[in-house]
């Protein structure tokens, strides 16, 4: 188990969803948009890094907001606005089971 001290050197900024193109995602630890986190209504996601200095495509993006320390986020996503709530969904019927 990592401890929290591990994520020290992480930083943080929320982008809109219309500026995720922009990423250039070899300067963030996430690899494209699958491995992202959106919010509720995919308005916005999470992005991270790890560098002293905010990578140049974060850096042109100026509607975005942060950066947040690896506490700032946990924060942040525990709120309302980034809990993705699932349903269970019937399942199928299966004609092998009938």
């Amino acid at each position: 188990m990592m401890s929290p001290e591990a994520f020290d050197d992480r930083f943080y900024f929320v982008i809109p969803k219309t500026s995720v193109t922009d990423i250039d995602f070899s300067q963030v630890l996430e690899s494209g948009t699958s491995t992202m986190r959106f919010n509720a209504d995919g308005t916005k996601g999470f992005v991270c890094y790890e560098s002293a200095t905010v990578p140049s495509s974060l850096a042109d993006i100026s509607d975005k907001e942060g950066p947040y320390t690896n506490e700032e986020a946990l924060s942040i996503l525990s709120t309302a606005e980034w809990q993705v709530v699932t349903e269970n969904l019937p399942s199928e019927p299966d004609e092998f089971l009938d």
